[in-house]
């Protein structure tokens, strides 16, 4: 008998790789649901709130280009990251460093 051995879920490429566009422009319900059944959707929600200017759909959840329908998107994309257990990092910080000439 052969063990099975499962693929890393961060090696598994998503339907969405054959045909980006049809994720991207105007996701249909069939999109939707064949996104939320991906398993690698839970890392594909943390790629989205980590990517800066991520729109389209992601993890299942449409993201708008922008306004108050983007941040809710970004905000119910960074629950399923953290669900799933793929916590979002929270942003980047610029580190400001000083010099002589500054004081």
């Amino acid at each position: 008998m052969t063990a099975a051995h499962p693929i890393p879920v961060d090696l598994v490429l998503g339907v969405c790789t054959s045909d980006p566009d049809r994720w991207f422009d105007a996701p249909d319900a069939e999109a939707k649901t064949i996104c939320r059944s991906c398993p690698k959707r839970w890392l594909c929600a943390r790629e989205a709130v980590e990517t800066p200017g991520a729109e389209g759909l992601w993890a299942g959840v449409v993201v708008p280009e922008g306004g108050r329908g983007r941040a809710f998107a970004l905000k119910q994309l960074r629950n399923l990251a953290e669900f799933g257990g793929y916590p979002a990092r929270t942003g980047t910080r610029r580190r400001v460093i000083r010099t002589e000439a500054d004081d």
